[in-house]
């Protein structure tokens, strides 16, 4: 194991039950990884939301709550000239796998029409205990994809152009995910990697359980509801990258 992102296995045995999981299931537990000591990011500046409230006060297992997005939540991910208004967009909470093996809560703001499907491939995701780093709005990083990145966030819409073009990136209209980008990096034909941390993982068979592979149940979780991985392309691979296009 690589000293340098100081993880540590843990080993963990905790049964996954239909009705939802008081920890990772046994095939997934044995390979949950806690990590020394982890970041924090800044509170968003509009507070909590009720949907956070909620499923932080319920019963464990999983848990999702949709709400309507305000022009206020989006701070600088959104702005003047993007090619969805905030109505169109979706708040989506959900409770998932961190990386310590803890339940934890996460939030997404999505296109509309997506939110549903997400929540499908949350719960799915939850079931076969998937980690995920942390998973913010990327108005918590000041709408910077980059820093998004360097913080292993899992994120979607994000009001920007696609990296190295000067069109819109899919995740500006809100049909597009990127998960735990560290473990999933952005590797160029060129070789170059974003986020750089990822180097380690361009190698695809380092054993971490927050890489996702080829028919891995994340890439058919996301196929189920017709959305393709980057890790398919042909030159640049985007590992992280899940969109409703393709693209």
């Amino acid at each position: 194991m690589h000293p340098s992102d100081g993880l540590r296995w843990a080993s963990l045995a905790v049964a996954l039950t239909i009705a939802g999981a008081s920890g990772p299931p046994p095939e997934r537990a044995a390979a949950v990884t806690t990590l020394a000591a982890s970041s924090r990011t800044r509170p968003s500046a509009a507070g909590p939301r009720a949907g956070e409230d909620r499923l932080a006060s319920q019963a464990s297992g999983f848990r999702f709550e949709i709400e309507r997005v305000r022009r206020a939540d989006l701070g600088r991910s959104w702005g003047p000239g993007c090619p969805v208004p905030p109505r169109q967009l979706r708040l989506l909470t959900v409770r998932h796998w961190g990386f310590d093996g803890e339940e934890r809560l996460g939030r997404l703001v999505l296109r509309r029409r997506h939110a549903r499907p997400m929540v499908r491939v949350m719960r799915r995701l939850f079931r076969v205990g998937y980690p995920i780093k942390r998973m913010r709005p990327v108005d918590r990083y000041g709408g910077s994809d980059r820093r998004s990145m360097r913080a292993n966030n899992t994120s979607a819409f994000n009001c920007r152009t696609a990296t190295s073009s000067t069109s819109w990136s899919e995740h500006a209209y809100g049909r597009a995910i990127d998960l735990n980008p560290v473990q999933n990096p952005y590797v160029t034909a060129s070789g170059r990697v974003l986020p750089r941390r990822g180097r380690r993982f361009v190698d695809r068979s380092v054993d971490h359980p927050a890489v996702i592979r080829a028919g891995d149940p994340v890439v058919r979780t996301f196929a189920r509801i017709g959305w393709s991985w980057g890790g398919d392309w042909s030159s640049t691979r985007d590992y992280q990258h899940f969109s409703s296009t393709g693209r």
